[in-house]
C-alpha cells in the first residue's frame, strides 16, 4: 500500500510525527513518547499526551481473557456483565450510559489474551472517564438477575460466529492445532460453555483477574501524565492487589504429522485453513519477523500467496492469513476459499511456496515492500486518539506497551536472512469446510 502526497502530509499534521521509519514513513509511536507510572498497587498507568484535539481515550486492559485458564467462556461472559451495574452506577448499562450523556462513546472486547474496556470522552470529562472504567473493572455488582438476562445477548454473538463460515473455519483451526491449551477455544466460549456457565463462575473469574496487579490504563490525548497519574490514583489507589493463578503451560512439542479434518457443510465452495506455529511475544523479534512473513504472504493483491496460486492455475475466490500476537504459543493461519476439487492442489502449492522461501531469501525489493506496507497499516490504523490508546493496550496487556516504540525500528533491521529462517514450514493442522475434498 502506498500513500499518496496529499493522504501522507495529513496524517503527518495528525499525529504530529517526525521520526522516520520504515519506507520513510513518520513512526506513530517514536521513542519517548510514553510517561508511565506503577501505583503502589501494581496497576501500571501509561500516557500519551497529545494536546491537537480536546478529547481523552482511556482503555482499561486486563490480563484474562479466554485463554487464561478460567471456565471456559467465563471471560467473554465478564465482560458484557461488568458493564450491566456497578457500584456507583447501579442502573442497568448504567457506566455506558454516564459516558453517553456527556457525549461519550465506549466498547469492550474479550481475546484469548486479555479483557479491554476503552472509551472516549471530551477532555474536560476526564475524571469521570477514569471513575467509570474503574468501577467497571472494580466494582462490578455481578448480580444472578442480570446474569440470566445476559445470556441470551451472549448466545447470540455466539451463534452469529457460527453462522459464518469464515469465523468458524478459524476456529476451527485453532481447536486442531491446539490439543491442551485454552487458545483452542474461541474468545466467546461455545454455546455448550455458556450454557453451563453459573454467576459463580464470573464472580471468581472477576476476582482472580480484576485485581490491580494485574490490570494497567492507557490514556491518550488532551491531558498530561501529571494530571493522568492524579486521576488514576484517586480511582484504583485504594484497591487490594492479589497473588495472581498461573498462566496456563505451553501444549508439549510434537512432530506428529498435521492433524486434518473435514466438517461437511452445504456450501458451494470449499473453505480450507492451513495452521502454522508461530512465536509468543516473549520472542519479541520472532514475533515481528512473523509480522513481515504475513505482509509477504497476504497482505495485499500482489502478496507471494496469490502469485503462486495463479502460477500453478488454482482459482482462488477469497483469501486471507491470520497472525495475533499472544501471551503464549502463537498460530499463524493461512485460508482459502475455492472452487470444490481444489484443496489438496492448493494445499501442496502453498507448501511448495513455503517451501521455497524457506530456502533461498526473497528479493530486497520484495521485503522492502513488505516492510512499507507495515510501516502504512500502523501508520494509518493509529490515526485517532482512541485507536492509538486500542493499539497501546493490546501491547501492554502482552508485554508493556513500550514495545511498541521498538515495533518500527525493529522491522526496519530484518533481513532476508531472518525472514528466510522463520519462515512457516511444518504444518500443524489442516481443516476444510464445505464439499469434501479430493482424495
Amino acid at each position: 500500500m502506498s500513500l499518496n502526497h496529499a493522504a501522507y502530509l495529513f496524517l503527518i499534521l495528525l499525529l504530529g510525527l517526525s521520526t522516520a521509519s520504515a519506507a520513510g514513513l513518520p513512526n506513530p509511536f517514536p521513542a519517548g513518547c510514553l510517561a508511565t507510572h506503577t501505583l503502589a498497587n501494581g496497576l501500571r498507568v501509561v500516557v500519551r499526551e497529545d494536546h491537537s484535539l480536546p478529547i481523552v481515550s482511556m482503555v482499561v486492559v486486563v490480563r484474562g481473557g479466554s485463554g487464561a485458564g478460567d471456565t471456559p467462556g467465563a471471560a467473554h461472559y465478564l465482560e458484557h456483565l461488568a458493564l450491566q451495574g456497578t457500584k456507583h452506577y447501579p442502573g442497568e448499562l448504567a457506566p455506558q450510559y454516564a459516558l453517553e450523556m456527556v457525549g461519550g462513546v465506549s466498547e469492550a472486547v474479550t481475546s484469548r489474551d486479555m479483557t479491554r474496556f476503552q472509551a472516549t470522552v471530551d477532555a474536560s470529562q476526564a475524571r469521570l472517564l477514569v471513575n467509570v472504567l474503574a468501577d467497571v473493572a472494580t466494582a462490578a455488582t455481578l448480580a444472578d438477575e442480570r446474569f440470566a438476562r445476559e445470556r441470551a445477548t451472549v448466545l447470540t454473538e455466539i451463534q452469529d460466529g457460527t453462522d459464518d463460515p469464515r469465523a468458524l473455519l478459524l476456529n476451527l483451526g485453532y481447536q486442531a492445532s491446539y490439543p491442551t491449551h485454552p487458545y483452542r477455544s474461541r474468545p466467546t466460549g461455545s454455546i455448550e460453555d455458556v450454557l453451563r456457565l453459573m454467576p459463580d463462575d464470573v464472580r471468581a473469574c472477576y476476582r482472580r483477574r480484576y485485581v490491580p496487579n494485574n490490570m494497567s490504563v492507557v490514556l491518550v490525548g488532551d491531558i498530561t501524565p501529571a494530571q493522568a497519574f492524579a486521576l488514576v490514583d484517586e480511582a484504583f489507589g485504594a484497591v487490594k492487589s492479589a497473588v495472581l493463578p498461573a498462566w496456563p503451560a505451553d501444549d508439549p512439542a510434537t512432530n506428529h504429522a498435521p492433524v486434518e479434518g473435514h466438517i461437511q457443510a452445504d456450501l458451494d465452495h470449499t473453505y480450507q485453513v492451513m495452521v502454522f506455529p508461530a512465536p509468543a511475544i516473549g520472542n519479541f523479534h520472532g514475533m515481528l519477523t512473523t509480522d513481515l512473513i504475513l505482509s509477504l504472504l497476504a497482505d495485499s493483491g500482489d502478496g507471494l500467496l496469490i502469485g503462486q496460486w495463479t502460477k500453478d492455475n488454482i482459482p482462488v475466490i477469497d483469501y486471507g492469513a491470520e497472525f495475533v500476537s499472544s501471551r503464549g504459543p502463537g498460530r499463524l493461519l493461512i485460508w482459502a476459499l475455492t472452487e470444490p476439487g481444489q484443496a489438496w492442489r492448493l494445499r501442496r502449492s502453498t507448501m511448495n511456496l513455503l517451501t521455497a522461501l524457506a530456502a533461498q531469501p526473497v528479493p530486497a525489493e520484495t521485503l522492502a515492500l513488505a516492510k512499507e506496507r507495515l510501516a502504512s497499516e500502523l501508520l494509518m490504523g493509529n490515526e485517532t486518539y482512541s485507536q492509538q490508546a486500542s493499539t497501546l493496550a493490546f501491547y501492554e496487556g502482552l508485554t508493556g506497551a513500550d514495545a511498541l516504540t521498538r515495533y518500527l525500528p525493529t522491522v526496519d533491521t530484518l533481513t532476508a536472512a531472518q525472514v528466510r529462517a522463520a519462515m512457516p514450514i511444518r504444518m500443524l493442522a489442516w481443516v476444510t469446510l464445505g464439499h469434501r475434498p479430493e482424495e
